[in-house]
Formats: C-alpha cells, structure tokens, sequence
C-alpha cells in the first residue's frame, strides 16, 4: 500500500453515462481491487451522504478507507492489512458496514469484528476471532446505533484447518450435523459480547436490522443438503426475527421456488425486497412486507441474467443491476400491478472477473438520495463509480 493510515489523495475521473447522461464519478482507477459493502440498505454511507465506506487492495495488502463522493478524495483508515483470514481473503467489502450518524466503520479481519472511527481514525477490536472452525458473516448496525450484530456460523473444515480443498461444503455437511449458527451482539461503544441467537443444522450470512426497529432481523435460513444454493428445497429462506422474543416470521413469496435471496430493507421499514430463480424460468422479483404479506411479485421468466436488489430511498423503486439487462442499473417500480422499468445508468462490469464478489456491482443508494454506488470490474480488477441521480 503506497498511503499509510490517515493519509488522503484523489484518484478519480468524471464522464456522463452514456445511456442516461447522468453524471458518473469514477472514485478509484488504481489497485488490484476495491469494493464497496454489500446490497444491504444504509450500510455504506454518512447519514449526510457525502462518505462512502470501502476497502481497497494494492500490492497484496488491503486497507478500509472512506471516499468523500462530491470531490472524489480518499482516506485510508487502517494501517495496511497483510494477514489473510481464514478464507484465504485479506478485508473486502463483502463484510464492510457502517453506522452512519456515529460514523464508526465495522469490518472482519482475521475472523475479528474491529471498528474504525471515520474522523478521528480511533480502532477497536468488538469481538474477538471466534478460533478455528467458525466465521463471521456480515455485521449489521442497529436503528439506534446501540449495539452491532454479526452471524457467526461453521466454517469449512478444510479452510480452518488451512488444507487443500477435497470437496465442497454440501459435500462435507450433507445432513447439517455439524453445522451451527450463532447471531453475536455486541454494543458498538465496546464492551462484553453475547450470543442472542442460535440454531442448529443452518446456516446464515446474512442478518440486516430493520431502519426503524432495533429490536428485528431479517435474516436468511439456509438448510441443508444445498445452503445458500437452494437450502432443502420446501423450506422458505427470508424471514424475520424479533431478538427480544426470538420469534421467527416467515415471509413466503408466491413462486413455487420460494428461495429468495439478495433480500433487504427499504429505508422505512416497511417492505422487504427481494428476488430469486423462477420455478417457471427466469426470475421473480417482489416486495413484501414484515408480516408476510406479499406486496407485489413479477414473475420475469425471460429474465435469465443474475444479479441483486438493493433499496432506493425516495421512490417505490427496486435498485437492479441484473436479472433483465446485463449491463445496465435499472429502477423496477413496484407501485403498480404492472412494473415500470427506468435505466440509472450502465455498469459494464465483468462479471465473475476477478472471482468471488468483487466484480458485482451491489449498487447502494446514499440516505439523501443523491447518489447510487457500484464496483465494476475490467480487465481482471474492479473500481467503484458513483452516479449523481
């Protein structure tokens, strides 16, 4: 890494997309990789929108740095991060959050959950590496920035053990036995961590608070024989979790698939959107809400590209980057029975170059509305654009 922790400088570039003309901000050109957070809403930026979070990998270090969006500067938070996980990963934006009216970034490290303060660049270690055979997922931000919960579930046998790779995880853990999953909380001031939730035979990655209650999760259940890739086959994958009474509310889509995934929040808290490979072909994409009514489901059957959903913050808008175009961010309007399509503005990416996640897009929009963030991949490594909308 040729910046050192606190140091700032600007590497971006501007152009006008050449679908919408809207103007694009091009934040990093240089590096191997550089990746925002995930699809997860209000998990990237300042509550004001002027920063975004990411981390950033140079000459096989990594480091967690902010961007200030209007001018394009950088600021590497951390020292440089040379030890690899237990994955064989240095820190990326797949387990990146923020909390963003106490600006205190949370990322994993060493299967640590560590936090680094935006402006005064002050570090904490939240939660210490759980020890060989387990992995943290995603960390989540409460409403009320209190508290910070993360999923803690078994690892691959093999990748703990740092061995060569013989089989896969369905292969390893065909009938669950084995398998665990813990939801860690702990207050994002510091202090001592507990488990507040836990089951047996799962697995989840995921666990995103809803925006305006502190006290519920939407969280993924994946069970075996295929997990994350299709869970048992006849049991529904989102739901939501109420922490202080532990009780699980599925929310059912309509098709007969019924495994949604890339689900998240929109701002206020009333829907849950999500999307998933159609039992009819193609896919389907839906809102619906806390309690598990379905507020709207479009089954796109000639709709054959992957991709994810993400929230908007002032429109009845689903923030696509896949499923019907390639190449190009869309707003999928669900107000109506018929769904309205508009483009945002193309991103080009390649996907699955590099591998892993850092080449999707994951676009997220800032809490004012002014922006959409996404990673775009090119020539075997990946920047991250911001669209003024």
């Amino acid at each position: 890494m040729p910046a050192r922790k606190g140091e700032t400088w600007n590497e971006s570039e501007t152009y006008k997309d050449a679908w919408t003309l809207r103007p694009v901000r091009r934040l990093t050109t240089m590096g191997a990789t550089n990746q925002t957070p995930t699809y997860h809403t209000n998990i990237g930026f300042t509550d004001d929108g002027e920063f975004l979070i990411f981390a950033t990998e140079r000459e096989g270090l990594s480091a967690v740095c902010k961007v200030h969006l209007p001018t394009g500067d950088i600021t590497q938070l951390t020292d440089a991060l040379g030890d690899r996980d237990g994955e064989g990963r240095i820190v990326d934006g797949s387990r990146l959050c923020i909390a963003p009216r106490s600006r205190w970034t949370l990322y994993v490290h060493q299967q640590a959950l560590k936090a680094v303060h935006l402006d005064t660049f002050e570090e904490r270690i939240l939660i210490p590496s759980q020890g060989p055979g387990m992995m943290l997922g995603i960390p989540s931000v409460s409403g009320d920035e209190s508290h910070i919960t993360v999923p803690c579930f078994t690892q691959h046998p093999e990748i703990a053990a740092g061995k060569r790779l013989t089989g896969d995880y369905m292969k390893h853990f065909p009938d669950g036995k084995g398998v665990k999953l813990q939801l860690l909380e702990v207050p994002l001031t510091g202090g001592d961590y507990r488990v507040v939730y836990e089951e047996d035979g799962i697995r989840s990655a995921h666990c995103p608070h809803s925006p305006v209650d502190s006290d519920l999760l939407l969280i993924d259940r994946d069970f075996p024989p295929r997990y994350w890739a299709g869970s048992d086959g006849k049991t529904n994958r989102i739901w939501t979790l109420r922490l202080s009474t532990k009780e699980l509310t599925e929310l059912p889509c309509q098709d007969p698939n019924f495994f949604q995934v890339h689900s998240c929040w929109t701002f206020d808290g009333q829907h849950i959107l999500y999307h998933g490979r159609s039992a009819h072909g193609g896919y389907f994409i839906g809102a619906t809400d806390p309690q598990g009514n379905t507020v709207r489901e479009y089954g796109m059957h000639g709709a054959n590209y992957y991709g994810h959903v993400s929230a908007m913050v002032d429109r009845p808008a689903i923030i696509l980057d896949g499923n019907i175009s390639n190449n190009l961010l869309l707003w999928l309007y669900y107000d109506h029975e018929m769904p309205r399509v508009e483009v945002i503005a193309a991103h080009n990416t390649d996907w699955g170059r590099p591998p892993g996640q850092f080449s999707h897009p994951h676009p997220l929009c800032d809490p004012t509305g002014r922006y959409i963030t996404f990673n775009a991949a090119e020539n075997g490594r990946t920047d991250i654009f911001a669209v003024k909308v």
